[in-house]
């Protein structure tokens, strides 16, 4: 199709005719109508083009065309200015409408699919600029705006340079075969049978708001590593994002979820890490230069790429595979148009990478109770709405457990009130509903525990674990090795704790979420016995030493009184249970010291005079 733009009719006037300055105004409206017109018939083509190109990204990239001239024809100010890029985009039409008749997905890995790539880029870039300038004139209210012409120059120069690349002759096969050429450079690689990527969660709420905040940063070229605990839904928040209409619009069928759940991160290998991520793309490796092929293949057209369950590779223990898998993702991301999502526990993310790193958080109170309902129809919502509400609070709102917890509720017919009384004789034992990560919290978190970086830290590591979940508020950052002195790399344990996501750092505390706790309570909690073991005994002997040392001037001793007064409490109720002299008096000191510095009701008082009131060998002075 050919388009001439239409010649507007002039007339001369004299200087000083009155009527020049209205002439001249309707002149002016003619070549803007013009224009319009133009933009209109350009938009028309491409979009009668669009549906007749065979090559989706073809399709990708005069879909972008047509709204940039869309744009240029509703808002831009400067519509005689922007016809430059008018006749570009006509040329692009011509283009793709010749150089891709005929072509198949096998034409794509040779000139073609890296000029296709090229003019995706920068046609991606321009509209982006485009529909920027168009917001910036919403904000300010403005119902047209001008674009700077040297902005549009540089958009010419930069559509010149890219439709160079589109020599018709060498790419259609006039004078090489394009065919044979591709089939040469790429006859390692077997044709395309990519995986479809996973559908949007149906069980998915409370996470509207980051799945938008996301799904911008995506559109926006940027590469995001979601990190938390097990259960906490990073993989689904993926998903979620994968499916979004901007992303499908963008990236149309290259949209691949690559999940490493199951591979054994100690035996992990740098070419079984290839291989999987090239079965996904749809990519069957043989030779020796598997980034060469999978390179071939991505630079063809942008892709969003998620990598899930990256703590498996991250946490390789082969020393070839922890050196190669980082360079290999780092030069992944470097390739133009390929945009990277990552889930993991652990935040020990590739390097030279730019991530933005985003702690999922747990969620609302809102969207808890609706998860939980969705799942649990015994009762109504409002009949045990305010019942499950506290046991939802004692989830800590964990996505996980509620799942968990409802299935289990439902499958054995349970009232909210059997319910709560076996949360409460049971905790985490209700949480293992079956087998496998989505069915069992014990699952979830033996995986955590076997990553090489915790195993490699020995028995001392659950040790650590236990005291932190024995302890209510946490472990104490800043006196970790005076509490724990027996543990020689406690500051190291508690760093590699937190990269996994076991724990997480909050107010100068080490904690970790209420169903990780009652977990590790549960399983770990033999790590505190007998009595005299060394971390409790550690913790103990310090504890007691600064409430004897506390005095009724405020010192650091009071100072540790009042940050700790919530372990120092649970410590003294676990230590009377054994009835010894050293606690009677360190109990009965630390209630004067918490009336001078923290004057707060506490559960020792009935417990130290219950046992004095059944107790014939001792009675305080």
């Amino acid at each position: 199709m050919v388009f001439k733009k239409p010649k507007a009719r002039w007339s001369k006037k004299p200087k000083d005719d009155p009527n020049a300055k209205q002439s001249s105004s309707e002149t002016k409206d003619s070549q803007i109508d013009n224009v319009i017109q133009l933009l209109s018939a350009t938009i028309a083509a491409i979009n009668v083009t669009r549906d007749i190109v065979p090559i989706n990204l073809a399709k990708g990239i005069l879909g972008t065309v047509a709204n940039i001239l869309s744009i240029a024809q509703s808002v831009i100010r400067n519509k005689a200015d922007f016809l430059v890029i008018a006749h570009k985009c006509e040329t692009i039409r011509k283009v793709l409408e010749r150089t891709t008749k005929n072509a198949t997905m096998d034409d794509l890995l040779g000139s073609l699919g890296d000029a296709l790539s090229e003019l995706n880029i920068s046609v991606n870039r321009i509209n982006s600029e485009v529909a920027s300038r168009k917001e910036q004139g919403f904000f300010k209210r403005l119902f047209s705006v001008t674009i700077d012409c040297d902005h549009i120059s540089g958009w010419e120069k930069d559509l010149d340079r890219v439709i160079v690349l589109f020599n018709f002759e060498a790419i259609t096969g006039i004078a090489i075969d394009v065919k044979k050429l591709a089939a040469e450079r790429n006859s390692n690689v077997s044709k395309y049978r990519s995986k479809e990527p996973p559908s949007r969660p149906t069980m998915f709420y409370g996470r509207d708001g980051l799945v938008a905040e996301l799904t911008n940063l995506v559109i926006n070229d940027e590469h995001i590593a979601l990190i938390g605990p097990g259960g906490m839904g990073k993989s689904s928040l993926a998903k979620a994002i994968l499916n979004e209409k901007l992303v499908r619009e963008k990236f149309i069928d290259r949209r691949y979820f690559v999940t490493y759940d199951g591979l054994d991160p100690s035996t992990i290998m740098f070419d079984a890490f290839m291989t999987h991520f090239a079965g996904v793309l749809g990519i069957e490796l043989a030779g020796t230069d598997p980034m060469g092929q999978i390179s071939s293949f991505l630079r063809v057209a942008s892709a969003l790429i998620v990598l899930d369950n990256a703590e498996t590779f991250e946490e390789a223990s082969a020393s070839s595979a922890l050196m190669e898998i980082p360079s290999a993702i780092a030069e992944i991301a470097a390739i133009p148009g390929i945009i990277l999502i990552l889930t993991s526990r652990s935040r020990r993310n590739a390097p030279n990478v730019r991530w933005i790193m985003k702690d999922v958080p747990p969620l609302d109170m809102s969207s808890a109770q609706a998860a939980f309902f969705q799942i649990y129809h015994h009762v109504s919502h409002s009949d045990a709405e305010e019942d499950i509400k506290d046991l939802l609070k004692e989830l800590d709102f964990h996505p996980l457990s509620i799942s968990l917890l409802a299935n289990t509720a439902q499958q054995n017919g349970w009232s909210p009130a059997t319910l709560l009384k076996r949360w409460d004789n049971r905790h985490s034992a209700v949480l293992n509903h079956g087998v496998g990560k989505l069915q069992s919290l014990t699952y979830t978190m033996e995986l955590s525990l076997s990553s090489p970086s915790v195993q490699t830290l020995g028995e001392d590591s659950r040790r650590a674990l236990a005291i932190i979940a024995f302890l209510p508020q946490g472990l104490n950052e800043n006196l970790a090795s005076d509490l724990l002195p027996s543990l020689l790399q406690v500051d190291t344990m508690c760093d590699v704790l937190c990269r996994q996501s076991l724990v997480y750092r909050q107010d100068s505390f080490i904690k970790m979420l209420t169903p990780i706790r009652h977990f590790v309570r549960d399983s770990l909690g033999d790590s505190l016995q007998p009595l005299n073991s060394p971390c409790l005994r550690n913790i103990c002997d310090f504890y007691y030493c600064t409430v004897r040392r506390c005095s009724e001037a405020r010192n650091n001793y009071a100072n540790i009184i009042i940050s700790d007064h919530l372990n120092i409490e649970h410590v003294v109720a676990f230590d009377l249970a054994h009835v010894t002299g050293e606690t009677y008096h360190a109990c009965w000191t630390f209630l004067g010291c918490l009336r001078l510095h923290l004057p707060r009701p506490t559960a020792l008082a009935p417990i130290i005079f219950n046992i004095i009131e059944n107790s014939s060998m001792w009675t305080p002075k």
